[in-house]
C-alpha cells in the first residue's frame, strides 16, 4: 500500500533519530533545502528524502560520515536530485498564496467591520478593488522570494546568517505587504468613496474563511474515499 505524505514525514522523523548529532545536522540541511523547493511534488519529495536517508543510514553504519556520503557537496547533491523530481510548475506556491489570501482577506474584512462599529467611515471602491487584485499577484512573488531566501542561507554557516535572514525576510513579509495595503489607499483614497455597513464587512470575512474551509474539507473527504476504495 502506498504511504501518504504524512506517513512518509513521520517515518523520516523517526529514522533520523538513528543519526549522530553531526550527521543529523548535515542531513537536516539537505532535507530543508529539498523541502523548500516549491517546484517539486511534496509527496515525491518525501519519497526521495526517505530513500536518501536509508542510504545514509547504511553508509553511517559502515563508518562513513554524512558529509562524505554527500561527496562534501550537500547542495550540489540536492540540486541533482531536485532536477530529477516531477516539477509541479508552482502548484505549491499557488496553494500557499490561496491560503494566505483567505486569512488576509478574512482578517481584513472582519477587523474593518469591527472598526466600523465604533467609527463610521467611507471606503474607496477603487482602493478596495485594486487591493483585491494586487494581493494575489504580489502574494505569489512574496512566497516565492521568501522560500528562495530560506534556501539561499541554509548552507550559510556564518555568524551573520540569522541577521541576513531576518533582514530580507522582514522586508518581504513586513514592508512589502504594508506597501501593498497602504499604497492603494494613498493612490485612490479620495476617489469613489462609499459607505459600507460594518456588518457586511464581517459577513464577507466570515464567508471567505468558511467557504475555504468547506472546500478544503470536501477535498480531504474525496481523497479519503478514494484511498479507501483503492484498498
Amino acid at each position: 500500500m502506498t504511504q501518504t505524505t504524512k506517513q512518509l514525514i513521520d517515518l523520516n522523523n523517526k529514522k533520523r533519530e538513528q543519526l549522530n548529532e553531526e550527521d543529523l545536522e548535515v542531513y537536516e540541511d539537505f532535507l530543508l533545502y529539498v523541502r523548500t523547493d516549491l517546484r517539486v511534488s511534496e509527496h515525491e519529495t518525501e519519497v526521495i528524502l526517505n530513500d536518501v536517508l536509508d542510504h545514509l543510514l547504511e553508509a553511517t553504519s559502515n563508518d562513513r560520515s554524512a558529509i562524505e556520503f554527500f561527496g562534501h557537496d550537500v547542495k550540489g547533491h540536492a540540486d541533482e536530485i531536485l532536477e530529477e523530481l516531477p516539477n509541479e510548475s508552482n502548484k505549491a506556491i499557488m496553494n500557499m498564496v490561496v491560503m494566505g489570501m483567505v486569512y488576509f482577506y478574512s482578517i481584513y474584512f472582519i477587523t474593518s467591520g469591527i472598526a466600523g462599529i465604533f467609527a463610521d467611515y467611507k471606503t474607496s471602491l477603487l482602493s478596495l478593488i485594486s487591493m483585491l487584485i494586487i494581493v494575489p499577484i504580489a502574494g505569489f512573488f512574496i512566497v516565492k522570494a521568501l522560500f528562495r531566501i530560506i534556501q539561499k542561507y541554509i548552507f550559510d554557516k556564518s555568524k551573520y546568517k540569522m541577521l541576513k535572514e531576518s533582514l530580507y525576510g522582514g522586508i518581504i513579509v513586513g514592508i512589502i505587504p504594508a506597501i501593498i495595503i497602504i499604497g492603494p489607499n494613498i493612490a485612490f483614497g479620495d476617489m469613489t468613496k462609499v459607505y459600507i455597513p460594518w456588518w457586511l464587512y464581517i459577513i464577507v470575512g466570515i464567508a471567505i474563511y468558511g467557504i475555504y474551509k468547506l472546500i478544503g474539507s470536501n477535498k480531504k473527504e474525496g481523497v479519503g474515499q478514494k484511498s479507501h476504495f483503492n484498498k
